[in-house]
């Protein structure tokens, strides 16, 4: 099958690739103009421009609609959070008879953002770290609780240490416009525990395969677990939206169980899943062809994986030292990197790694707060911001109407 991946830029869609090149189908990528693919898998056979999801969502997605116009695909796979857009107007892509697995945007909307995710995990009981409530104004954000706090928007996650920080925190994002048309902002009480993280894929609120990991060293180095608290949990959300696709989730495992953070509509970086053995990608691809695959089985547990680049630039935040002290572990395999896997691809399986590799390195030591900064802005322009969601909520444009010449 020829598979297009709506992004080639994340991490996630590296991942994927790898898998569906793995299965033996051709993949091929959505990506904005300019922007490198770090380690691009061989198995990629072609890589299409197309504006950048966060500038605007509608212009994205006529351009994807090209694509399928232009070249014969069998299934078109969300990799990001261009989800919300397919979602709002799938029929734009299942016209071109391209396979697609979305949620309904009605369900998707119960989740889009972190305070309806929250609202919709108290709504069927799913646990959730103490303290959590939804505000709709900035006067309700300076009542909450005393901090420590943290409060989550649609961008991001803000960890209040005093009220004073609360306060300053309220009057920036209500400029800022986090309150506009009464969207919420979450706040939460801190959660101590491992962090953990499922996802799933559904067929129509059926739980087709689900997989978890712990967080052993950031995002760099994760373990596979099995947890049945965690599948019922998964399935239970699943169920209660009728959610078709692919879903990720957030926690934090506490005394008495999973405390849920997060929730993604989309499948977020499955590496360790198929390092363990679940395919959450070739789960995906079937319901998306319209098949009825049976459940799948939990993966081994403790198979620990790692994405390198994500332990470089996570200590290249704290300076060069911690850097190259973090290069050093990895290319030595001290811990927490012994007896890992690479997530992706090594740089022996994939050569061509090699030189994004090196540049990764020589940036992290040389002008970490530079690249740092930059790759914050690329991976902000596929980001869903507030001002992405309402341009999806309102809508596509009207077709513009050409002016007769005189």
């Amino acid at each position: 099958m020829r598979v297009l991946l709506g992004d080639g830029f994340g991490v996630t869609s590296r991942q994927i690739a790898v898998a569906v090149g793995r299965s033996g189908h051709e993949p091929a990528v959505l990506a904005p103009p300019g922007r490198p693919i770090p380690g691009r898998p061989r198995s990629v056979a072609r890589v299409y421009e197309v504006p950048a999801f966060g500038t605007d969502p509608w212009v994205w997605l006529a351009r994807a609609e090209a694509v399928l116009g232009a070249e014969p695909y069998d299934v078109l796979l969300p990799t990001d959070e261009h989800v919300a857009v397919l979602a709002r107007a799938p029929e734009r892509i299942t016209a071109h008879g391209v396979a697609l697995a979305v949620p309904s945007f009605a369900a998707l909307r119960r989740v889009a953002d972190r305070a309806s995710a929250a609202s919709t995990l108290t709504e069927i009981g799913m646990p959730q770290p103490a303290g959590t409530v939804v505000v709709h104004t900035a006067e309700e954000l300076r009542q909450v609780a005393d901090p420590p706090l943290y409060v989550k928007t649609l961008l991001g996650s803000h960890r209040v240490e005093r009220r004073e920080q609360l306060l300053r925190l309220a009057d920036e994002l209500d400029r800022a416009g986090a309150f506009v048309d009464g969207a919420g902002v979450l706040v939460q009480e801190h959660a101590t525990g491992p962090v953990l993280s499922a996802q799933a894929v559904f067929e129509h609120g059926r739980l087709v395969a689900v997989h978890a990991y712990e967080h052993l060293h950031g995002p760099a180095v994760r373990r596979s677990v099995v947890a049945p608290d965690i599948r019922e949990h998964v399935a239970m959300l699943g169920g209660h939206l009728g959610w078709h696709g692919a879903l990720s989730l957030d926690a934090v495992r506490t005394t008495s169980g999973p405390a849920w953070l997060n929730v993604r509509p989309h499948l977020a970086e499955p590496g360790n899943a198929a390092a363990s053995g679940t395919d959450l990608v070739a789960a995906l691809i079937a319901v998306s062809r319209g098949e009825t695959p049976p459940s799948m089985p939990w993966g081994r547990p403790d198979v620990r994986t790692r994405q390198a680049h994500a332990g470089v630039w996570t200590a290249a935040r704290a300076g060069r030292r911690r850097a190259a002290q973090e290069i050093l572990r990895i290319a030595l395999r001290l811990e927490p990197y012994r007896n890992t896997t690479e997530e992706s691809l090594s740089l022996r399986q994939e050569p061509r790694r090699i030189p994004g590799a090196l540049w990764s390195a020589t940036t992290a030591l040389t002008f970490p707060t530079h690249t740092l900064t930059r790759i914050t802005h690329q991976e902000s322009q596929s980001t869903l911001t507030p001002t992405t969601w309402r341009q999806i909520l309102a809508g596509p444009p009207p077709p513009r109407v050409a002016t007769p010449e005189r």
